[in-house]
């Protein structure tokens, strides 16, 4: 009785820790070109590129570390918030706007939008990818373990992406 406990009991401590850290046992998938809208991670919200293409902030939310933007166009980035590399673009989102889950016309490097299929996602980046739940959504994250950038896809029930993250991977 002690015994099968006792493997009961490991063996949910490794499905844990296995399961919370499954993005460092993922295979590197080289995300270096990647982008959402054009913008990559790092970039600056104060650059005059982005400016240009991204002319209005409609509103912000702050936290602690991250200053979050929703900016006209559909995209919403977490850039830092003090310091040096103050605007440094940390995460970069897109998401339906309005009540419609799949309106928004931003895509990734490789072109996948919202509205896309895993099949799709999977087609374009490939089989090295972690998948994980959170807040209902089945979600297939790629990580470049040299440029420290995930990138997820947040699949609805209907196996459509409904949001595209591109984060570096310091972000939590």
């Amino acid at each position: 009785m002690a015994l099968s406990l006792g493997i009961l009991l490991m063996g949910i401590i490794v499905i844990r820790y296995f399961s919370a850290y499954s993005e460092r046992f993922t295979e590197t998938t080289n995300l270096s070109n990647e982008t959402i809208g054009g913008v990559k991670i790092h970039e600056s919200i104060y650059n005059s590129r982005f400016i240009t293409q991204y002319d209005k902030r409609l509103s912000k939310k702050n936290n602690h570390e991250y200053d979050y933007y929703h900016w006209k166009g559909g995209l919403e980035t977490a850039s830092i918030n003090a310091n040096k590399d103050k605007g440094s673009i940390m995460r970069l989102i897109i998401t339906g706007t309005g009540n419609k889950t799949f309106n928004n016309p931003l895509h990734t490097a490789k072109g996948i939008k919202l509205g896309d299929t895993k099949e799709k996602v999977l087609s374009m980046y490939g089989n090295k990818y972690y998948i994980s739940k959170e807040q209902g959504a089945d979600i297939i994250g790629y990580i470049d373990h040299k440029q420290k950038i995930t990138l997820e896809f947040w699949c609805i029930n209907s196996g459509k992406v409904a949001e595209i993250r591109l984060d570096d991977s310091s972000v939590n």
